[in-house]
């Protein structure tokens, strides 16, 4: 697979980033490849734009990165970025999802005649599938029931479909900032997953479905009853 991209602007913090063997000397500038360390998918073909390390030099024209994936033979991602045309990108979706993606400097970065002018670095990420849980909640005097309906993206459906993890849902007392576990259901058929409990107090809730191999955790938006 092969990406192309421009960076416009520099300065995007990102995590993961490491450095590749030997040290640059004082004098040497150092462009990373500022890609960030948690992809989320969520739509098809989805982009992910980013620039290089504020210390990359302005004369900067050309720099080559190649992604593997980790446990994927033979798996290989090129991203060339230059000035003059759009941002460097990845598509998300394409970065292997559910494995660890190594970027690896192809080179040095380049000026518009070729000549060295920095020195890579370079970066690891990691792309999943997005979730989300919406959370309801009814109460009847003393008996509340929360219903939670988990769904992650899917890159089949090209949309959310049902979750099939189980769902943790959590209380909060009034004026607490700690959440307490109330126990785990596994969705229905129906892909809801409910819970029940007797209480004469107000309290907020919500519900989690945790990460998989390939999904990222979710939290449901908060619910008091």
């Amino acid at each position: 697979m092969r990406g192309r991209g421009l960076v416009l602007a520099v300065g995007v913090v990102a995590a993961g980033l490491v450095g590749t063997p030997g040290v640059a000397s004082a004098a040497t500038p150092v462009c990373r490849f500022e890609i960030p360390a948690k992809l989320t998918i969520t739509k098809p073909d989805q982009l992910v734009s980013f620039g290089w390390g504020s210390s990359c030099p302005k004369t900067a024209f050309l720099a080559n990165w190649r992604g593997r994936a980790a446990g994927v033979d033979g798996s290989s991602y090129d991203v060339s970025c230059s000035w003059g045309h759009l941002n460097c990108s990845v598509r998300v979706n394409d970065a292997y999802p559910g494995h660890s993606m190594s970027w690896i400097p192809v080179g040095y970065a380049t000026d518009a005649k070729g000549r060295k002018v920095a020195d890579l670095r370079s970066a690891t990420s990691i792309a999943k599938y997005g979730a989300a849980v919406k959370l309801t909640a009814a109460r009847s005097g003393t008996r509340t029931t929360l219903t939670a309906r988990p769904t992650y993206y899917s890159a089949k459906a090209k949309g959310f479909v049902r979750h099939h993890g189980r769902v943790l849902f959590q209380s909060k007392d009034p004026g607490s900032s700690v959440w307490k576990d109330l126990g785990y259901v596994t969705p229905g058929s129906a892909g809801t997953a409910t819970y029940t409990l007797t209480t004469n107090r107000s309290r907020a809730y919500r519900a989690y479905v945790a990460s998989s191999a390939t999904v990222w955790y979710a939290y449901s938006a908060p619910v008091t009853r």
